[in-house]
């Protein structure tokens, strides 16, 4: 197993996801050519914590598109 580049290593850990959310990430893994766990990581770390913290607060989030809907699914920038 080729050793990882974060600092610590990975360790696993639990969470739940929906059943959209969980294709839509398998989805994502699949374009980029990555895991899912290394999908996810790199998912987390480009997002800085001020624009977590404005974009999925309850305010904001119903205004945030759903891309893991159908209707969005088809939306790709090159």
């Amino acid at each position: 197993m080729p050793k990882s580049p974060y600092e610590g290593g990975k360790q696993r850990k639990h969470f739940t996801l929906s059943e959209t959310a969980s294709s839509h990430l398998s989805e994502i893994a699949l374009a980029a050519g990555l895991s899912r766990s290394e999908t996810l990581e790199r998912l987390i770390r480009s997002v800085p914590i001020w624009e977590g913290r404005v974009a999925l607060s309850d305010t904001t989030w119903p205004s945030c598109i759903d891309f893991s809907l159908p209707s969005h699914d088809s939306v790709e920038t090159d």
